[in-house]
């Protein structure tokens, strides 16, 4: 996601309203706060606003956020976002 966006990709019109699911996967089984994995994606959410962005506003009832976490080979963060009419 922050690559697309660093490359110029963006949504035309701005989306007035989306959710974000994001995975965060780990290669190890160590304990991981939940809050802070999702305050790590600050920058991320706020690169989804404005005019180089998918998304109008990222307040509360403009964007809802899902998270999960799961172990695998490589640890990565997956952002999806999707239009919600």
């Amino acid at each position: 996601m922050a690559l697309l966006i660093e490359q110029g990709c963006r949504q035309d019109p701005l989306w007035e309203r989306a959710h974000l699911k994001v995975t965060f996967v780990a290669a190890d089984k160590r304990r991981r706060d939940l809050d802070n994995l999702i305050a790590a994606c600050k920058p991320w959410i706020d690169g989804l606003v404005g005019v180089n962005g998918v998304i109008v506003d990222d307040a509360f009832d403009r964007l809802s956020i899902e998270a999960s976490y799961r172990i695998g080979e490589n640890e990565q963060t997956i952002l999806e976002v999707t239009y919600v009419p």
